[in-house]
């Protein structure tokens, strides 16, 4: 039996508990959250050994096996080091981190522990993207629009160093998504945008173009202006010659077209929170490599600090080259 850590029991952990409850061979043991009652809610939901607001008391326990960091996206990078160097596996909440430097410290100590780290990005596992691969492996073009209803002040996602705005906080996903589609590594990115209305001076809303080294482009949306009613907040397109893939109604209807036959329509679901942990579990019962790893996410950051960092500059940015670069650099160092 696997034995779950939870750290942060707010929404997000109280999802992933569910999913782990109806999983054989895992199970919730221990509960971290800052408001101890958080903590002890979950634990007695989902019938958990102990509840505490210490993490050290999760990081010290020799029975805990695994986890789950669900916690505000600055605080990702510190509880993933501690638990990986406390010889626990670890599944992180998106983002990875906040910035490339800590992802790369992340990724470090996933090669310096052995342990398996596990990106969440649950989107992944949506029906209709991996239809969308089956029909079109190769595409020339994707397009991805993440549009949501703007934020509110006071959420912490929106606070720029708890969790950096919609553009970060919800565009590693549009991010890591497109790249899996392309099927290629992002070589450069240029982007148009900025802050127009969020007080806090976050990056509001974006428009970026990107390069991939197998030669396919993207073109992303990202912000929190409104949410479109015909497309749904998540839309994506692909494109190679003579076909065409529209995905709607929050990625979960997919319509194809190819040139001199009638549109096929195929109707999925929004999943991907079980999926993911199915994955995860899966992963650690074969001592296989995680299937959305340290890499994954790095790249899903990248993407977007390069695109607003291109706002700054007004040029294009790179960002294979600072994976890379930072990569090779951490390796040297250690």
């Amino acid at each position: 039996m696997i034995k779950v850590g939870m750290i942060g029991c707010g929404n997000l952990g109280r999802t992933h508990a569910k999913c782990i409850a109806e999983l054989e061979g895992i199970k919730l043991s221990g509960c971290f959250d800052v408001y101890k009652p958080s903590a002890e809610k979950l634990m007695e939901e989902f019938g958990a050994d102990y509840a505490t607001d210490d993490p050290d008391q999760l990081f010290n326990d020799p029975s805990i096996d695994v986890v789950y960091v669900c916690t505000m996206h600055d605080t990702h990078a510190e509880y993933c080091i501690r638990a990986m160097e406390s010889g626990k596996h670890v599944l992180v909440e998106k983002p990875l981190a906040m910035t490339v430097e800590e992802c790369v410290a992340v990724g470090e100590t996933v090669k310096r522990t052995g342990k398996t780290l596990f990106t969440a990005f649950k989107m992944r596992y949506y029906e209709m993207l991996w239809k969308a691969k089956e029909l079109i492996p190769n595409p020339i073009m994707v397009t991805m629009q993440m549009m949501d209803s703007r934020w509110g002040d006071g959420i912490w996602p929106n606070d720029p160093v708890k969790g950096g705005g919609n553009v970060i906080s919800q565009g590693c996903h549009s991010t890591d998504i497109m790249r899996f589609m392309a099927g290629g590594d992002p070589v450069e990115v240029y982007a148009a945008g900025g802050n127009y209305y969020q007080p806090s001076g976050v990056v509001d809303n974006l428009v970026a173009v990107y390069r991939f080294d197998n030669g396919a482009a993207g073109c992303l949306v990202q912000g929190d202006s409104d949410c479109p009613p015909l497309t749904s907040k998540f839309f994506m397109q692909m494109f190679a010659e003579g076909k065409s893939i529209t995905i709607s109604d929050r990625l979960t209807t997919l319509t194809y077209t190819e040139a001199g036959k009638e549109p096929q329509v195929y109707k999925g679901t929004e999943s991907g929170f079980m999926e993911e942990n199915r994955a995860f579990l899966k992963c650690l019962q074969e001592n296989a490599k995680a299937t959305i790893d340290h890499v994954d996410g790095l790249y899903a950051t990248l993407m977007i600090l390069q695109a607003i960092a291109s706002l700054a500059s007004g040029k294009p940015e790179l960002i294979q080259a600072v994976v890379e670069e930072s990569i090779s650099e951490r390796i040297n160092q250690g």
